[in-house]
């Protein structure tokens, strides 16, 4: 608590709503991302009824993903309403350097999914909705590229969500600095 009382009263303890919203639905959809795209309908049969459903799902809520985190960049390019902090401890440092990587490797996730459909000739469809490729037909081996690298940017940018979840609940429960609860809706 100590670190918590010494910060100016002028700094706002709590992130903008739109910052806590754009944060947990995000994560959200980054874990049901996960969970159905690496997960669920990877270890059923490709016959199987509930798997062309759960790429549907996962399609449909991929875009919804992509566009939220369209949102999210842009808030954070135009400055938001966040809690801005100096960079000043190793910590910060690390705490700054796993923000940027999450962006990237969501970016990079996002990018890899469109581009792993797109190249087998098909449409991304959300909520029934084709959306078509922009690009001429892509050489053979495309898909196969994308796709692996779809699959481990997933676990990827899984492994270091949970690392930053981690270090949230440290903060949390070690720590009690009141970090964690700037982001709580």
């Amino acid at each position: 608590m100590a670190a918590y009382s010494s910060i100016p009263s002028s700094r706002p303890t709590r992130y903008s709503w739109e910052t806590r919203w754009l944060h947990w639905v995000t994560a959200v959809l980054v874990v049901e991302q996960f969970a159905v795209g690496q997960l669920a309908w990877h270890l059923m049969d490709r016959a199987a009824p509930l798997r062309a459903f759960l790429v549907v799902t996962h399609t449909s809520l991929g875009v919804l993903l992509a566009a939220v985190f369209v949102t999210r960049m842009t808030w954070a390019m135009t400055g938001g309403r966040a809690i801005r902090f100096p960079v000043v401890t190793f910590q910060d440092r690390v705490a700054r350097s796993v923000h940027r990587l999450l962006y990237l490797l969501l970016g990079g996730e996002i990018v890899f999914g469109y581009m792993a459909r797109w190249s087998t000739g098909r449409p991304v469809i959300a909520f029934g909705v084709p959306i078509n490729s922009p690009f001429p037909e892509l050489l053979g081996g495309t898909h196969s590229f994308f796709s692996s690298l779809h699959h481990w940017n997933a676990w990827l940018l899984f492994g270091l969500a949970c690392f930053h979840a981690g270090a949230g609940f440290h903060h949390l429960l070690l720590r009690r600095d009141r970090v964690f609860q700037r982001m709580l809706p």
